[in-house]
C-alpha cells in the first residue's frame, strides 16, 4: 500500500488550492490541496512540510490530523493522511511542470471548481460541497 498526505489550508473561509498542469501524471489541469507520497524512512508530519515547502515554497504548520482514509486509484491502494494548518510566508509557484496556478476560494466556490475526484471527495466529506 502506498501512504501520502495532504494539506487543507484555510484562512477563515478560505482555502488555498493549485491547479496540476497540463503536463501533470495525474488529473491535469485539475485544482487540489498540495501533498504527495510519503518517502521511505519519512513520517507522515515531515512529508508534508516537506511537500508543502516543496510545492508551494513556504513553511507549512500542521494543526492537527483531520483523518485518514484508504482509497484505490487505478492499480494501486492509498493510506493518505489529511492534515490541518496554516502557512508562514507567500505561496508562490516552485515547479511549473507541477503546478500552474495558485489560488484562495472561498468554501462557496468550491461546488464550481474543476477539483481532482479525490479532493471533491473529501470536500463533500467536510460538508464544503453538497454531493
Amino acid at each position: 500500500m502506498k501512504q501520502a498526505v495532504t494539506a487543507v489550508i484555510r484562512e477563515g473561509n478560505e482555502i488555498l488550492l493549485h491547479r496540476r498542469s497540463l503536463e501533470s501524471r495525474g488529473q491535469p489541469g485539475k485544482w487540489e490541496n498540495a501533498g504527495g507520497e510519503i518517502d521511505e524512512g519519512e513520517t507522515p508530519e515531515e512529508a508534508i512540510v516537506r511537500e508543502i515547502k516543496e510545492e508551494l515554497g513556504v513553511d507549512f504548520l500542521i494543526e492537527k490530523r483531520i483523518y485518514e482514509d484508504d482509497f484505490e486509484s487505478g492499480e494501486d491502494t492509498w493510506h493518505v493522511i489529511i492534515f490541518g494548518g496554516s502557512i508562514l510566508g507567500v505561496p508562490r509557484l516552485m515547479d511549473p511542470k507541477e503546478t500552474m496556478e495558485i489560488k484562495w476560494f472561498d468554501l462557496s466556490e468550491l461546488k464550481d471548481v474543476d477539483l481532482a475526484s479525490y479532493t471533491r471527495l473529501d470536500f463533500e466529506k467536510f460538508g464544503w460541497i453538497k454531493s
